[in-house]
């Protein structure tokens, strides 16, 4: 049957369903109002994980009591003054649809009063349609109540999960839009019980202390960037970044939102990532804030039903500003020299602990080097150090253009026709990286080089483990990355391996050169630092 032929309430309700899924759905549909209505302060409560009950209030500017059953109208909208603000959108909703929505599938009412205005009003709804209207004394402001959401439409409400995980989804969506918008003060309980509570003070490092907890945003850095005169768009990101320990076994920690807006962008994200490689153990994803400015003519913000994705006119520039302004981030506060468990909070990068100097004192289980400098005793994993130095000296000499090591004679391997289709597939990215490959045959290839290497290696099994290990890695976004990445731990010194005074003293120093020489090239701690004063706190001695 047509929508068009169905009673007007049921076709609502249909059509809701685009917009509202569940109790996050109306959340946010509920706070983009308030805060294109310009409120400094929106308080946010759940009852039964938002099924039962929903409330929102906040201190803008209200709605004129004449146009408040307007408000409930579908496609009635006061964001647009002219066809012109069409392209260039900065409300965060303009259709006119997040009530009109709410009240097809829930019971409604709202309170709201102007700063003109003697009194508030308050509009009752059911099935989205005005039951009662009544003068009521209230602040500038306005407050909506949703009750039972989805009660009448079952085949929907069958589908919510448990109140606990509804609550879960708001709870996490009203953190972000709290680090979206620090200068805005946001409150939020949970069956009466207060669970998130920011001052709106505009600092975004306070808004993450109360969203994330102390213990993630303690290793947050700032992130504030402009695009130059001659980037190819105008872009502004600012935002926290993560270092240390501050990652995720998922994504749940990247929030990105363009000029403010909460968005899901698989390219962007994809950015935040490339932009961390090595820096963080492999599988893990980093915590990340960012918040980008982009010229709203250049945003397309409707083309999702609920705005949660956008399409970007330069979408490449602002992917490589985004890559730009995390690097330079993480720089500035130093992360490349950093050392796990080093006390240098409050120091220059300048000043954090350096690997020139020190002192081998032994090697224990012929994995780990001890080492003593002027801040403190070092541990070393010899593996993840001489990865690292590996890792760095083949991008190096990737660049200069001095990639390979030819061989006095081709090498022949053996290896399953899968893999060595894959080599054929990208033997223009192993060539690049200094692997000459050349297919013998369904299972068989010839290796004529290796990448050129500070390091001996035996070149049969450092080109079959290379490529065994490409076959088995998976699918990667940049093969000559993954080639680095793979070569430089193949070849690398491995736990177990004996070394001399000499050796250990000379891998010190070369990764002590090395850029980001805090972690491999998968992302582990090259070394632990115990510094004096955790000595002496561990031996009593403060």
């Amino acid at each position: 049957m047509p929508i068009a032929t169905l009673p007007a309430a049921v076709a609502a309700r249909i059509a809701a369903g685009e917009v509202i899924e569940r109790p996050a759905s109306v959340v946010k549909e509920l706070v983009e109002n308030a805060l294109d209505a310009g409120a400094r302060r929106i308080t946010v409560a759940l009852r039964g994980g938002g099924i039962e009950r929903i409330e929102v209030a906040d201190d803008g500017c209200g709605i004129a009591a004449a146009e408040v059953e307007l408000a409930f109208a579908r496609y009635a909208t006061s964001k647009l003054r002219s066809d012109d603000d069409l392209a260039h959108l900065s409300t965060f909703g303009f259709r006119g649809e997040a009530l009109p929505s709410i009240a097809a599938v829930a019971d409604v009412a709202l309170t709201t009063r102007t700063a003109d205005a003697a009194g508030g009003v308050r509009l009752t709804l059911r099935d989205g349609l005005v039951i009662e209207r009544r003068p009521l004394g209230r602040p500038v402001g306005t407050t909506v109540e949703v009750r039972d959401l989805f009660s009448r439409l079952p085949a929907r409400r069958k589908y919510l999960r448990s109140a606990s995980t509804e609550a879960a989804l708001v709870v996490q969506l009203v953190g972000q839009m709290a680090l979206a918008c620090p200068e805005v003060a946001f409150t939020l309980a949970v069956d009466g019980k207060p669970v998130l509570s920011t001052d709106g003070s505009g600092d975004r490092a306070r808004a993450a202390l109360a969203v994330l907890g102390q213990k993630v945003s303690r290793d947050l850095v700032p992130v504030d960037w402009s695009a130059p005169d001659d980037w190819p768009a105008t872009v502004r990101v600012r935002g926290l970044a993560g270092h240390r320990a501050a990652h995720r076994p998922n994504r749940s920690g990247i929030s990105l939102f363009v000029n403010r807006r909460l968005i899901q962008s698989r390219a962007l994200t994809t950015a935040v990532e490339e932009a961390y490689r090595t820096l963080i153990p492999t599988g893990r994803h980093p915590i990340v804030v960012l918040d980008l400015e982009v010229d709203p003519a250049e945003v397309d913000v409707n083309v999702h039903p609920a705005k949660a994705e956008v399409r970007l006119l330069r979408e490449r520039a602002v992917f490589g500003a985004v890559q730009r302004a995390l690097h330079e981030a993480l720089a500035r506060a130093g992360v490349a020299r950093g050392w796990a468990g080093a006390e240098v909070d409050g120091q220059d990068s300048a000043q954090e602990p350096q690997l020139r100097g020190l002192r081998v004192l032994g090697q224990v289980s012929q994995t780990y080097i001890i080492a003593e400098g002027e801040a403190g005793l070092y541990l070393v994993d010899q593996h993840a150090a001489h990865e690292r130095v590996l890792y760095e000296e083949l991008r190096l000499a990737q660049l200069a253009g001095q990639r390979a090591q030819l061989l006095l004679e081709p090498i022949s391997l053996e290896l399953d026709p899968a893999t060595v289709a894959l080599a054929e597939a990208h033997r223009a990215d192993l060539t690049l990286a200094g692997f000459e490959v050349e297919p013998f045959g369904s299972s068989t290839v010839l290796v004529r080089s290796i990448p050129a290497l500070s390091r001996q290696v035996d070149p049969v099994r450092f080109a079959q483990e290379v490529l065994i290990a490409l076959g088995e890695a998976g699918p990667a976004d940049d093969w000559r990355e993954r080639l680095r990445i793979l070569a430089s731990c193949k070849a690398a010194v491995r736990a177990g391996d004996p070394l001399t005074p000499e050796e250990m003293l000379g891998l010190l120093e070369r990764l002590g050169e090395k850029e980001l020489c805090r972690t491999c090239s998968h992302g582990r701690p090259t070394a632990l630092l115990l510094s004096h004063r955790q000595l002496e706190q561990e031996f009593g001695r403060r």
